[in-house]
């Protein structure tokens, strides 16, 4: 039996069953693909323990992988042959057992306050096409920054979602298919306030918040990632759509926020995933020495 006859068998259960994204699918039947053309096989059911090992060190020797990449591929294995476990197409799940590299603890990379503040301005200052578009591409960034939301959960921002009268933002596709609600700050409050007068000016009907400026077809990475590359050209400082996260977490303990609602505002699972920004946290920690009083 070939990997090709059981891939839409596969694909049922990921998306339909275990509610997994699309993305998630194809990555890793890619990954799956990648060993088993490693191997020079197509039967699946005949790789083994050893066989994933080698392919990961080979591949780690020869490609440089770094431990993210070496757990991503690791990951995708288990959750496809746990699925042939469970339809009998083998006896016992071969990548069950290796062990996960563990990876280098890093710090989030962060702006600083006057950073961010330079970033807002050149976008403001930008010679953008269009008033609609300086207008989204504005609050693009400022929601980013006064809501460390995730880039995928901006592109699927609904119209709906934003509810000024209560300021909060119901987030949908949240990591893991988590919903959540996070508060508007009054400064993006007036921001948004100003990109939905324009939004009726352009007759934008679009369900999507984010649109293109001549589509009501919703934004895709590239487009913020191309927002970013000019504020960063513009500025001088480089910065990333996830950079602005950490720069609202930052910011956020800078000024005494308790982690515990900061991990609901973030979408955290963990706290200790939250805690890591009291590392970065200058400002913080600084004013809580400064108050000790050792001798």
């Amino acid at each position: 039996m070939n990997f090709l006859d059981v891939r839409n068998q596969f694909r049922d259960y990921f998306l339909i069953e275990r509610g997994v994204t699309a993305k998630s699918y194809r990555t890793v039947t890619a990954h799956v693909q990648h060993l088993l053309n490693h191997l020079g096989t197509q039967n699946f059911r005949k790789v083994t323990e050893e066989n994933i090992r080698e392919f990961l060190a080979a591949s780690k020797r020869e490609k440089v992988w770094s431990p993210k990449t070496v757990r991503a591929y690791l990951q995708s294995f288990r959750s496809f042959y746990k699925w042939c476990q469970i339809r009998g197409y083998v006896k016992k799940n071969p990548a069950q057992n290796i062990e996960k590299p563990k990876l280098p603890r890093r710090l989030p990379r962060c702006l600083t306050k006057e950073q961010a503040q330079k970033v807002l301005s050149h976008a403001q200052n930008y010679p953008w096409n269009s008033d609609f578009a300086q207008s989204r591409n504005i609050t693009i960034l400022y929601v980013f920054l006064f809501t460390g939301m995730r880039l995928n959960e901006l592109l699927h921002l609904r119209f709906d979602d934003v509810n000024l009268k209560t300021d909060e933002i119901l987030i949908r596709e949240g990591k893991g298919k988590k919903e959540r609600i996070v508060p508007i700050h009054p400064t993006l409050t007036r921001v948004l306030r100003n990109y939905v007068r324009q939004r009726k000016e352009r007759n934008k009907r679009s369900k999507w918040l984010f649109t293109g400026v001549n589509s009501d077809k919703r934004l895709y990475e590239k487009n913020v990632h191309e927002i970013c590359k000019k504020i960063v050209i513009s500025s001088g400082i480089k910065f990333s759509p996830h950079m602005l996260r950490h720069t609202f977490a930052r910011l956020a303990c800078d000024e005494n926020i308790n982690l515990f609602k900061l991990k609901e505002v973030l979408g955290h699972t963990e706290i200790s995933t939250t805690q890591i920004y009291l590392s970065v946290s200058k400002k913080g920690v600084k004013e809580s020495v400064n108050r000790l009083e050792l001798l």
